[in-house]
């Protein structure tokens, strides 16, 4: 078998910025052991870890997020404005929802191109 290199960009992936990717896992395990430390270098080990496995996640989700086309953004806003609305429809009745749903309303409105 022969040992042909790979190329780093192989199937049109996106390239990562390693360096901010482990900033942003620092910054991410800082903020998760502001009030509580691990005990032992294997927890400490286990919680960067996990920062790290987080900071490549928000990482992959901004680059997926940077693909996608208006209309995408918009059919995803939708979405968000449709779950909202139905949240807004789970309250109880001593919340005011009225101003809440207008708004989501009209947005909902702008976004699809209908009239209110």
């Amino acid at each position: 078998m022969p040992n042909a290199p790979v190329p780093a960009a192989a199937g049109g992936m996106p390239k990562f910025s390693r360096s901010q990717i482990m900033c942003d896992a620092w910054a991410i395990y800082r903020q998760m052991t502001r009030n509580a430390r691990p005990s032992s270098a294997a927890g400490r080990r286990k919680w960067f870890a996990n920062a790290l496995r987080a900071a490549w996640e928000n990482a992959k989700q901004a680059a997926a997020e940077a693909i996608k086309t208006v209309s995408q953004r918009a059919a995803d806003r939708v979405e968000q404005i449709k779950a909202q609305m139905h949240a807004l429809d789970m309250r109880t009745f001593r919340h005011s929802i009225t101003s809440d749903r207008k708004a989501l309303v009209a947005e909902l409105a702008s976004l699809t191109g209908e009239a209110a």
